[in-house]
């Protein structure tokens, strides 16, 4: 009994957004809950689809069946923000159903994941094309309501580096006031694995009013400059209660705290308690946009129990407001790196060397352990 319980709640819960599935002049983005990885799906407001990365290696049922309900029946553009098998480990089993109409965009290159790669690869078939920095998607072009997908950054936006995560592909989206950033597991803090490619990223970017965090919320994501930055008024964190890597954080999700952002977790997770008033969990998280002149947008939980919500976009309400947080940058004189003001190490720098400002220093890294 209690399994048909649980059944009958998926069912429910999948026939609920049916009907945001169809073309119906609104931009809609669908972040879906896919586990411990990531997965979206954008329907423009012409009725194009364009997936964001699509599940877990071995764990497809959760973004095949939410793409079900939808009503989806092809998919126009599959963009992969780089090659881990929680990112794009569903390729064959959502494109089999739902065939790839237009293009697959991705960083380019090969990976050594000869299995995941090599499905990947037959997936999408003479269809793949590597992104291009600037490159813009306009979806519903020559429509009234017209709306774009822009190219901002990949393989470490030129940043030396190896690792995976640092290379993903940043897409920027537009409509009317409306912009949204969705940028893979990028890396912003320097440490023996990563390199810091989110500082040099944000100018590309601008500030944005819905932010898909980085990476589910880690502690080298999402760092200070990049919010400053960046600004977003809504943060979407993807993760798995079961995941082992303890995502979301708390050094990641106070520095966003800190600066405003009211979060929306696809799942708890399985790092820190979500805060009451700061953090919604609720499944996969749909924000909707009415229309290019909209100045609004609406961001909705699919839990059972949860509301919706409604933003005023950014530029609508006059463009880059005043920090939410006091929160300022110090550094030795004598150093390569600067802190976030209330990280513990600043009270260690001698009075003669201390310096501080309210935007990151020239020339200088980010330490990785702040804001501790």
């Amino acid at each position: 009994m209690r399994r048909f319980i649980v059944s009958l709640a998926v069912i429910l819960a999948l026939s609920s957004v049916a009907a945001f599935g169809q073309a119906n002049g609104k931009l809609q983005i669908h972040f879906m809950d896919v586990g411990q990885g990531d997965g979206a799906i954008l329907i423009a407001p012409s009725g194009e689809t364009v997936l964001f990365d699509n599940g877990v290696w071995n764990q497809c049922p959760k973004p095949m069946n939410y793409l079900t309900a939808l009503g989806i029946k092809k998919i126009d553009y599959q963009l992969i923000s780089h090659y881990h098998r929680d990112h794009y480990g569903c390729t064959a089993a959502v494109l089999g159903k739902f065939p790839l109409q237009q293009l697959a965009l991705d960083r380019g290159g090969s990976y050594h994941d000869a299995l995941a790669f090599n499905s990947y690869l037959n997936s999408v078939g003479n269809k793949r094309r590597t992104a291009i920095d600037g490159q813009v998607l306009t979806l519903g072009a020559g429509t009234a309501n017209p709306m774009t997908i822009t190219i901002r950054a990949l393989n470490g936006n030129g940043v030396d580096t190896d690792n995976e995560n640092d290379q993903s592909v940043v897409g920027l989206v537009s409509f009317g006031s409306f912009r949204a950033e969705i940028g893979g597991d990028l890396s912003g803090f320097d440490t023996t694995l990563y390199r810091d490619i989110e500082t040099s990223v944000a100018p590309k970017v601008g500030q944005v009013d819905v932010y898909k965090v980085h990476h589910h919320g880690s502690d080298h994501s999402t760092n200070p400059a990049w919010l400053q930055t960046i600004h977003p008024r809504i943060g979407i964190v993807s993760a798995g209660s079961t995941n082992t890597y303890g995502h979301p954080t708390e050094d990641t999700i106070e520095r966003l705290h800190n600066a405003g952002v009211k979060m929306y977790w696809t799942s708890k997770g399985n790092g820190v308690e979500p805060e009451e008033g700061m953090d919604v969990v609720g499944g996969t998280i749909i924000v909707e946009v009415p229309s290019a002149t909209s100045t609004t947008y609406t961001v909705r939980p699919t839990t059972a129990g949860t509301t919706t919500d409604t933003y005023q976009t950014w530029i609508a309400s006059g463009g880059t407001p005043p920090p939410t947080s006091t929160a300022s940058f110090a550094w030795s004189k004598r150093s390569n790196l600067y802190h976030v003001s209330t990280c513990r190490i600043v009270a260690t720098i001698s009075p003669s060397n201390l310096q501080t400002g309210t935007t990151p220093p020239a020339g200088k890294t980010l330490h990785h352990d702040c804001p501790q």
